[in-house]
């Protein structure tokens, strides 16, 4: 799970928590990384596209009585 506070966006904090993520996957011999994140957080998509992460795939979201504006999950790999 990433996440920030919506008042720290925009910052860095982000791309440092992916760093973060890579480094820890590096050393542990781990052979990748994956992001599901929703197709409407243009934000978010933007940021994991920003650091080399590329659509592999999308499911349209199963949304049983739950209010989201999205309409698929995205699953980005790098």
């Amino acid at each position: 799970m990433l996440a920030t506070y919506p008042q720290y966006r925009g910052r860095g904090y982000g791309a440092e928590l992916l760093s973060i993520a890579e480094d820890i996957a590096r050393d542990t011999s781990k052979r990748g990384l994956s992001i599901i994140v929703a197709d409407a957080n243009v934000g978010a998509r933007r940021l994991y596209e920003r650091c080399g992460y590329r659509e592999l795939a999308r499911r349209a979201m199963v949304k049983a009585q739950w209010d989201h504006p999205g309409t698929d999950w995205v699953l980005l790999v790098k």
